[in-house]
């Protein structure tokens, strides 16, 4: 927990992701919010359940008229709208962590000279994409994404061997898009490039900061709770069944 926060619910939390990582288009329909964002990343790709009860149907039609398998987040309170989901053939996937840090109780070390944070990405910043296991294919859609949200820093080891964004909205800064090449890492560059986007928000007043993590990817975990991150909550996703015919692609 956050010294000096109240730990923050499941919904509080998905909103705030909502809000730093935007989809293209928004629906609230029937209790749900239902997001879609030419199907890149699951995040821009799922709804939120907000009333109990709400029909597993609403989010079925909207994903399947754009081609996609209906996905739904899971965010802690949302056991009724997991169990029913369960019972609807739902299966659970991508299991992952909310992680936060203080940044008046342990301040952001001051910028390393080989770190740069710039409000746009250049290309070397574009190119490390591929190391986080993007296609080429997908990035356009992944910077419109980045290009909705309220306020930005793109840091870069000037390597151009690490990279990661902070997302500035109020007094909560998130960090997304961190990668570095498997040749450079054990370097400590991902861990000057995140002290650098948290010097960046600091400077422009936020006082916390949160990651997401996947449940698995115990090497991430490690470089962040190295840097003062501490476990927040655990969130995932459940994926419905594919139509008859075999189903449309998942996003990724």
């Amino acid at each position: 927990m956050i010294r000096g926060w109240q730990v923050r619910s499941g919904a509080w939390w998905a909103r705030r992701v909502a809000e730093d990582w935007p989809a293209a288009e928004v629906e609230i329909r029937s209790g749900w919010r239902l997001a879609w964002s030419e199907g890149v990343t699951r995040r821009a790709n799922s709804a939120v359940c907000l009333e109990p009860g709400a029909p597993v149907g609403v989010v079925e039609e909207f994903y399947r008229a754009r081609g996609a398998a209906p996905c739904v987040q899971i965010w802690p309170g949302d056991g009724e709208t997991d169990d029913r989901l369960a019972l609807h053939g739902y299966g659970v996937e991508r299991a992952a962590q909310v992680m936060v840090r203080d940044l008046a109780e342990r301040p952001p070390q001051p910028r390393r000279a080989d770190v740069t944070v710039t409000s746009r990405p250049d290309d070397a910043w574009r190119a490390l994409w591929g190391e986080s296991g993007r296609s080429p294919e997908h990035v356009p859609a992944l910077h419109r994404i980045l290009e909705r949200a309220p306020a930005v820093g793109y840091g870069l080891d000037r390597s151009g061997a690490a990279r990661g964004c902070a997302v500035l909205n109020g007094e909560w800064a998130g960090v997304y898009a961190m990668a570095t090449r498997p040749a450079d890492r054990g370097r400590g560059l991902a861990g000057a490039v995140l002290e650098s986007l948290l010097e960046w928000a600091a400077a422009k007043g936020a006082a916390c900061s949160y990651l997401l993590v996947e449940q698995d990817n115990a090497v991430a975990q490690r470089v962040y709770k190295w840097a003062g991150f501490a476990l927040e909550c655990a969130y995932g996703y459940r994926v419905g069944p594919a139509e008859p015919d075999g189903g449309a692609p998942r996003p990724r």
